[in-house]
């Protein structure tokens, strides 16, 4: 237990000495950088049904507790679920956004902490034809948006579809969220090598969900961590403390349709999502796509350019 302890520890360390690589790597862009820059990160699994949803809405809810201004995007479309989580029930959301029923703006709902949240699109409201046309009008209002925000988080759904792909090429940063169970990790490695293969890559991290101990966390971090710079060649760090406990409180705020930190505030869950809150706050360094167009307006010129070029 304490070799295992000692282990999280200094993934721990790891994670906190991202900000200071940074720096050596680009100096100048540190002393341009804003404080109010806007940071992206997109979440995605390997599988689905390891709580990606649930800890991208209390992650948002927890850095708007400490004064960022949060934009959480629903993007897995057709298997939405972030508005069943906080119990809203959005006039629009975003297959009315593609379908043109509504503007972008119009399908912001203001969610708890207060966060604003995109809702994503459900496959019987939206239909397959409105779900696989029209991306390129979503973005475009995006990279609006985007502007008012400090945080930018993207529930992205399964790794292994074909448009989380598109969306982590314009991300600051890539979460894989796994499990501690052998499946979990298999398709987390999965989800790595494909993100690893873009032609410019996120910087990839990891966060360990329903971890039952901490010695259970730092291992399957480890594990992670070496094999993905051993088999991979790619360095993957734990996002923040790298691990989010299980906790039978998360459960029961599913089922009420609350969040879990309004809900439980003071359970073991929670505080996990408020050390990992802080952890990215602390970071506070630049990304390096800092000097680029923000996160959607990237992935807008992506299809722009590509619609050009079929057209």
């Amino acid at each position: 237990m304490s070799d295992q302890a000692d282990k999280l520890r200094q993934l721990v360390g790891a994670s906190r000495g991202v900000a200071a690589a940074l720096a050596v790597e680009q100096p100048a862009a540190v002393a341009r950088e804003s404080s109010r820059t806007t940071r992206s990160l997109l979440f995605t699994s390997g599988k689905g049904g390891v709580g990606t949803s649930n800890l991208v809405l209390n992650l948002a809810i927890a850095l708007g507790e400490l004064g960022e201004r949060v934009l959480v995007v629903d993007a897995d479309l057709g298997l939405a679920n972030l508005d069943l989580l906080c119990g809203l029930a959005p006039r629009y959301d975003l297959g009315d956004v593609l379908a043109g029923r509504c503007t972008l703006e119009e399908a912001v709902a203001t969610g708890p902490g207060p966060i604003q949240i995109v809702p994503g699109a459900h496959a019987l409201r939206a239909g397959a034809e409105v779900l696989d046309g029209g991306p390129a009008r979503l973005v475009a209002e995006l990279g609006e948006l985007e502007s008012a925000a400090d945080y930018v988080l993207v529930d992205a759904g399964s790794g292994l579809n074909p448009g989380v792909a598109t969306l982590a090429a314009a991300a600051d940063q890539a979460v894989i969220v796994t499990t501690p169970e052998p499946t979990s990790i298999a398709d987390a490695h999965a989800a790595i090598h494909r993100l690893r293969r873009l032609p410019a890559p996120p910087r990839l991290r990891v966060v360990v969900n329903q971890a039952a101990s901490a010695a259970e966390a730092a291992e399957v971090l480890d594990r992670l961590v070496a094999s993905s710079r051993q088999f991979l060649a790619t360095v993957v760090l734990p996002l923040g403390p790298g691990a989010i406990r299980a906790d039978p409180h998360v459960g029961l705020a599913v089922r009420s349709r609350k969040p879990l930190l309004t809900a439980f505030p003071g359970s073991l869950a929670a505080r996990g999502l408020r050390r990992l809150a802080r952890s990215l706050v602390r970071e506070r360094l630049p990304q390096p796509r800092s000097r680029r167009a923000g996160f959607f307006a990237a992935i807008a010129a992506r299809w722009a350019l590509s619609h050009v070029a079929t057209g």
